[in-house]
């Protein structure tokens, strides 16, 4: 089975009630279409609530800003068998995708912006209602395998993430790497921690960040009505877009903003996690920059097909 990749669609919205109308009603038509690819493999939509602050590190910055903003980030994830599944999806698709995308630019402030990323190591748990954790606990125990219960990761918005952006200093990824490999396994150990997977950015889709040739970009802004479908021409190749030096985001989930900030707060707090994270925070240009998500939208079915795959597990 091939390893997993992530694209993930960011743009920044006006933060009122008929964004989220539109992200309801457009949203699952968005999916739908793209999920007439076989390499699709799922998605997790989610809106940006706040920002980690860090010991204050930004003093403006709270954990759940969202009534407060006037704007807020939206974070749409798809998963792919391989990257390229994404970008002929996009040719594919591309008139049905234009029309339902761009009828939702009245309320975008910044962006589309689509990164690329490989799904370099994962612990993920499978997303469980209460009304399922009966059953699981029952199949394990038949199994004879009850010590390996996973956490209740409980779908939709009842749990956050925490979007870590790093930037590693060229000679320094395999270090960033390992170390990281050593200090997330020990979150495990923090209350309400659920799981995380480690994505390397190796690229952007052109089609699905609006990027397009100065052509098909006139035929987009001259269109009498903004729906006139420009020319699928994308302005450069994915593989043009690659980072240099290389960017990782760190996705972490957590049953509440409560256990993120006390969790995370170990790096800080506690001597043996703190020895290890300054390890990695040496390696860095840029970060740790982290974000608070929640989930609102998810066809949790991608996390049975990650735990199919023979990833990078993280020990300790």
């Amino acid at each position: 089975m091939p390893k997993p990749y992530v694209a993930i669609n960011q743009v920044i919205v006006k933060n009122e009630p008929k964004t989220f109308e539109m992200f309801q009603s457009v949203g699952p038509k968005v999916c739908m279409t793209t999920a007439r690819h076989k390499g699709f493999v799922g998605f997790q939509n989610h809106i940006e609530i706040g920002v980690v602050p860090m010991g204050t590190r930004y003093g403006a910055a709270k954990m759940d800003m969202l009534k407060e903003s006037s704007t807020m980030g939206l974070y749409q994830y798809t998963m792919w068998k391989d990257w390229k599944d994404h970008e002929e999806m996009h040719k594919q698709n591309w008139s049905s995708l234009f029309r339902l995308c761009y009828s939702c630019m009245s309320q975008v402030v910044w962006g589309p912006w689509e990164p690329l990323y490989e799904i370099t190591m994962a612990d993920m748990p499978l997303n469980t209602e209460m009304t399922d954790f009966t059953v699981m606990v029952g199949q394990k125990f038949a199994s004879g395998d009850a010590l390996s219960l996973p956490p209740i990761s409980q779908p939709y918005g009842k749990r956050v993430v925490t979007y870590g952006e790093h930037v590693v200093k060229e000679g320094m990824e395999k270090e960033f790497e390992e170390t990281l490999s050593r200090l997330l396994p020990m979150f495990k150990r923090a209350p309400g921690f659920l799981g995380y997977m480690v994505l390397k950015e190796i690229g952007a889709s052109p089609l699905g960040s609006l990027q397009l040739s100065a052509k098909s970009w006139h035929q987009m802004l001259e269109s009498a009505n903004g729906m006139d479908v420009p020319d699928p021409n994308g302005n450069f190749s994915p593989e043009q877009a690659r980072n240099k030096p290389q960017k990782y985001v760190v996705h972490m989930e957590w049953s509440s903003t409560d256990a993120a900030q006390f969790g995370l707060g170990r790096v800080f707090l506690s001597p043996e996690y703190r020895e290890i994270h300054d390890q990695i925070v040496d390696t860095l240009i840029y970060g740790p920059y982290i974000r608070v998500l929640n989930p609102v939208m998810e066809g949790s079915f991608w996390r049975e097909y990650l735990n199919e795959v023979n990833l990078q597990k993280a020990t300790w």
